[in-house]
């Protein structure tokens, strides 16, 4: 990849979700690129600059899993995922069901005043679920490789996932979520404090 491309975290995490999960997406609508120009305008002059940096329609897949979502000012999650949910729908994103391969997409509420507020997946990974264990492949900066970790169950990933992007904390916007292909993925909690969740 250029290496340009590699400074920008979104096309990061899209190759990584697409390039690993794009046989599993499918987009049969296009997102609104206007919510999404403020927030992926650098990925966005990337891919005008050089367009075979995402092949076939993986741009396609890029803008309606990327986009942000409008939302609503409050904390309530099951609102928030309602909406990210019919927004997707609005898109025509969706998944092809597996129960070997899911993507995990950590879902980030930015409130810009109490009438602009955003979904946005701040962190994607693929989730390898077998009998005993749920493994996660992810990759967390363009100078780092692919990691793969191994959870005992869907708690324990959401667990780690949660201290790594919950945000929220003495904010007025809604913790981060974890959704699982377009579901809340089982498992997913909100973490007391900052505590070690071991």
């Amino acid at each position: 990849m250029d290496r340009k491309i590699r400074y920008l975290p979104r096309l990061e995490l899209s190759d990584h979700a697409c390039g690993l999960f794009g046989d599993f997406i499918t987009v049969t609508g296009k997102a609104d690129l206007d919510s999404a120009e403020d927030t992926l305008f650098m990925d966005y002059e990337t891919l005008d600059s050089d367009p075979e940096s995402l092949c076939g329609d993986e741009r396609q897949k890029f803008d309606a899993l990327f986009a942000p979502v409008k939302t609503t000012n409050t904390t309530d999650i099951p609102t928030h995922l309602k909406t990210i949910q019919q927004e997707w729908k609005k898109r025509g994103l969706s998944f092809v069901e597996d129960d070997k391969i899911r993507l995990v997409s950590v879902v980030l509420h930015d409130q810009f005043s109490e009438t602009d507020n955003s979904l946005m997946i701040g962190h994607v990974g693929v989730m390898l679920p077998t009998s005993d264990a749920v493994y996660f492949v992810e990759k967390v900066a363009f100078q780092e490789p692919y990691r793969l970790l191994k959870f005992k169950n869907r708690t324990e990933l959401s667990d780690y996932l949660m201290l790594k992007y919950d945000n929220s904390w003495g904010q007025d916007t809604a913790h981060t979520f974890i959704m699982e292909n377009s579901d809340l993925m089982d498992g997913w909690r909100i973490l007391d404090e900052q505590k070690d969740a071991s």
